[in-house]
């Protein structure tokens, strides 16, 4: 029997309830699964606490600690797992480091080949355009770079150009179709009769999000959204069915604004007439009264939006329109097992994020045959579109203040329409779920373990994987269609 490949795991702790950590449990725990006597697994923890699950191989949590009042801290020169890596890579000699995470990063493992005796795979989140291309010489010395998606892999060929073409592959995260799974119609009420809180009728028509309070997911339009919905103060038009926002503010800050004579604070009509087609046929929307939000998002110190200051500026009371999971901080996340009942409360998850490296939520939701509303933008939007599992957004492209790179800020009235095209037109949102669980049978875990086994057998035993081998139908993502 051949000596088993070692692979150093670097990324964020596979204890924690985020997306990078939920794509290395799948790939790992699939290839020791499929391959028990072929693999040592071994991993870095990046911000290891706050268990939601128990690891199946070594971590080696990265250093920090707890301040004077009890709060986590981790040192900044480890923060990334620099010093942890530096400490047991010389022990442990791994045949392959597998680094998981936004490019910037990782760039420290990035040493030329001559100068380490293991073979270096980046999986690597590229979420927007552009990418510093001063950086690429840099990353160019990794053995092999693999996205989580052709947008991705995209980016990184445009912005990048002193990166070897044939180094760069994508390949979508496991679909872990056995654990989201669809419920039929009375499962799903009973469970709704369990798990709603006691405010919400069991009829609801129940949209969700996941994710985190970041800048980049801007959140605040899904309180924009609901506020629209359930008060119907917007317009339809009779002739090309458009939503078109009211020209006089929906909300109270918006009326005073504009009653002190001050401009429009929103690009509207300067009549009441359809922004699509301009035509005068329009009716005022009736609320929808039976829908609400879910929001799943843990309480953090960095929040980039203030949650009452939103509820206080939409005029949205949690407990009448919004409802947050009960009980989700940071420190007391749900755990693996409990995240695919959300998704089977919902009739529909609404992710109008600004930019996603991949896009766990709407991946598991598709699992789940659950349809999907989502801005058109970045990677996420890759794979809903293919699988025609949900109704896209567009937008407008603004810079991200640190980066300059390009979020999406998803159009209010289309987010609007997709949603009311779901609502009064069940069967097109079963439709739209079913496409989207068919999709993701072409990537369960056991189909991109074997996937993932290619790609280390080959960079263990040559100079790196070929532009063929890396093929969908071979390994990666590429002739996918």
């Amino acid at each position: 029997m051949s000596q088993k490949i070692k692979i150093l795991i670097i990324t964020e702790s596979p204890i924690l309830p985020t997306g990078m950590a939920e794509v290395i449990r799948l790939i790992f725990a699939a290839l020791l699964d499929k391959y028990p006597d072929q693999y040592e697994f071994h991993q870095v923890g990046l911000f290891h606490s706050y268990a939601v699950t128990k690891p199946r191989w070594p971590v080696y949590p990265t250093k920090g600690g707890k301040d004077k009042d009890g709060r986590l801290f981790f040192l900044t020169d480890d923060l990334n797992g620099q010093r942890t890596f530096q400490e047991i890579s010389p022990k442990l000699k791994p045949d392959i480091v597998f680094a998981h995470n936004d490019p910037q990063r990782i760039l420290y493992l990035c040493t030329p080949p001559a100068q380490r005796l293991n073979k270096l795979l980046l999986y690597v989140n590229f979420d927007g355009l552009p990418f510093p291309p001063d950086q690429g010489p840099i990353l160019n010395n990794a053995d092999l770079i693999v996205t989580l998606s052709a947008f991705s892999k995209r980016i990184v060929l445009s912005c990048l150009p002193t990166i070897t073409p044939d180094k760069v592959h994508y390949l979508y995260s496991p679909a872990d179709i056995a654990r989201f799974r669809p419920l039929s119609e009375s499962e799903k009420m009973e469970l709704r009769n369990r798990a709603l809180p006691q405010w919400m009728p069991s009829s609801a028509f129940l949209l969700g999000w996941i994710g985190r309070n970041q800048w980049r997911k801007q959140i605040w339009i899904l309180y924009s959204v609901i506020r629209y919905l359930r008060t119907g103060d917007y317009l339809v038009c009779h002739d090309c069915g458009r939503v078109s926002l009211r020209r006089r503010g929906a909300l109270p800050s918006q009326r005073i604004h504009e009653s002190c004579g001050n401009p429009q604070s929103e690009d509207r009509p300067r009549s009441e007439v359809c922004s699509g087609c301009g035509s005068a046929r329009f009716e005022k929307a009736a609320p929808v009264s039976d829908v609400f939000l879910w929001i799943h998002m843990p309480d953090e110190p960095s929040q980039d939006w203030d949650k009452s200051w939103l509820e206080r500026q939409f005029d949205l009371r949690p407990g009448r329109d919004i409802h947050y999971t009960e009980g989700h901080k940071v420190e007391t996340c749900r755990t693996p097992s409990d995240m695919p009942a959300l998704y089977q409360l919902w009739d529909c998850l609404l992710y109008l994020s600004g930019g996603e490296g991949f896009g766990m939520p709407a991946w598991e939701a598709m699992c789940s045959a659950l349809p999907v509303i989502y801005t058109n933008y970045s990677s996420h939007a890759e794979f809903l579109t293919k699988a025609n599992a949900s109704l896209p957004v567009g937008g407008m492209l603004q810079p991200e203040k640190r980066t300059c790179i390009w979020r999406m800020v998803a159009d209010v009235s289309q987010a609007i329409e997709a949603v009311r095209k779901i609502y009064f037109d069940r069967e097109l949102g079963k439709t739209l779920g079913s496409n989207g669980r068919s999709f993701v049978q072409q990537y369960t875990p056991e189909i991109q373990a074997e996937r993932w086994h290619r790609i280390f057998q080959q960079l263990r035993s040559s100079d790196q994987p070929s532009r063929k081998s890396c093929s969908q139908s071979g390994v990666c993502g590429e002739t996918h269609t």
